[in-house]
């Protein structure tokens, strides 16, 4: 099949689910498909001024296709506003690829490049799948409600109408979007995939504690995620200070870009507990880096407010690290149901007592939790299983 995939940005900085888009293109190219990825060369940021700084553009070429993993990417020239992710270029690359497509894979709402896909592909006649991407959580759906109410009443309300199916992440996300989607259009759950075996052979570990100056007793959790309002950072500070009442020896190392300034927040209420110091914040980190971090951590934290899938936390299992999860991380049925880590609901001190129950169990049972979690992976997010249920949704669709 000749795929389309059209997505408003794959900024290292934006986390997972961009990540993701490209891993996927690349598996689908494995199961001899023709695929194109189309994006803007937007960093993440974008920003309301008449202009794109070149600060927040990728250092990529632009508006023309590139050569990827069996897959072609072209990185569209964005232009104001660049909240907007739009793109004059785009308009001509996706009049020439959507008409000769079989099928177009839309990730995420409330953007020009969903709009304008959806509209050519409606045009073209051919089928198109909308990936909301968590938007449709009423968690989301509360922030800036007026915009997105008239946003949705003059354009997003006819995308979803039109599309062929809707790809949900989680049975939780599909449910959390009931409200908001037309009854009629076909609904399928598949997963993010990640790459297990990769991330089952990790560095050493005493190199990468030592190199980061953490003792053989200390306790390191790692937080790896964009530091975002969503995330739980403003649990996980006052968490972590408690926890070190606890347990002496405790390192947390936060690691992902921060755009909002909660690292600075995190720290000052880790400085007036007086555990600053036991904190480290690392910024974004390249792939190399992030396999480091897991290799360095004895547990993985993610306290989220809400999470429509949490590729993270699957990458953190497939390395075999126990994870620590709120119930508001919409894959925790799946976890829990799998002994693959420990779920809490939402707040302080459920995490805590969570934090403080990874800690009681001994080395071995962190070892076995972490051999779960990673089984879980094999079984339901390797990108080989999971490149085949998206094509068997297209072959359906087309």
């Amino acid at each position: 099949m000749r795929i389309v995939h059209v997505i408003p940005s794959v900024a290292p900085r934006l986390g997972g689910p961009s990540r993701a888009v490209e891993e996927l293109c690349s598996a689908l190219s494995d199961q001899g498909h023709e695929v194109d990825l189309v994006t803007t060369a937007l960093d993440g940021r974008g920003g309301w001024h008449p202009g794109i700084r070149a600060t927040e553009v990728l250092d990529v070429p632009v508006d023309r296709p590139i050569q990827r993993d069996g897959y072609r990417i072209t990185y569209c020239r964005p232009v104001w506003p660049g909240f907007w992710a739009r793109s004059h270029s785009m308009i001509g690359f996706l009049r020439e690829l959507i008409p000769r497509a079989d099928v177009v894979h839309i990730h995420s709402l409330y953007l020009f490049p969903t709009w304008l896909a959806s509209r050519l592909a409606r045009r073209a006649g051919v089928p198109y799948v909308i990936r909301p991407h968590g938007t449709l959580d009423p968690y989301h759906r509360r922030r800036h409600r007026l915009r997105k109410f008239i946003y949705t009443t003059l354009f997003e309300r006819r995308t979803l109408r039109d599309a062929a199916a809707i790809h949900f992440t989680t049975e939780e996300e599909r449910t959390l979007s009931a409200p908001a989607i037309p009854s009629s259009i076909r609904q399928y759950v598949i997963p993010h995939g990640v790459d297990v075996e990769s991330l089952a052979s990790l560095p050493n570990r005493a190199d990468m504690r030592r190199s980061r100056g953490i003792s053989g007793d200390t306790f390191v959790w790692l937080f790896l995620s964009r530091l975002n309002f969503k995330k739980g950072l403003d649990l996980l500070a006052p968490a972590f200070v408690r926890f070190c009442g606890y347990v002496q020896n405790a390192r947390l190392i936060v690691a992902g870009p921060d755009d909002e300034g909660l690292g600075a927040r995190l720290l000052d209420v880790c400085e007036k507990g007086g555990v600053a110091d036991r904190v480290q914040l690392t910024g974004l980190l390249d792939r190399a880096q992030m396999r480091e971090a897991l290799a360095a951590a004895d547990a993985w934290v993610l306290p989220s407010h809400t999470e429509n899938f949490g590729l993270a936390v699957v990458e953190a299992m497939a390395a075999g690290l126990p994870v620590l999860i709120t119930d508001r991380v919409n894959i925790s049925p799946c976890i829990k149901a799998a002994g693959a880590g420990v779920v809490v609901p939402l707040g302080v001190e459920a995490l805590l007592d969570g934090m403080l129950q990874v800690t009681r169990l001994t080395a071995g049972e962190r070892r076995a939790m972490g051999v779960q979690a990673r089984e879980l992976c094999r079984e339901n997010y390797a990108w080989d299983r999971v490149a085949q249920r998206v094509t068997n949704m297209y072959s359906q669709l087309v």
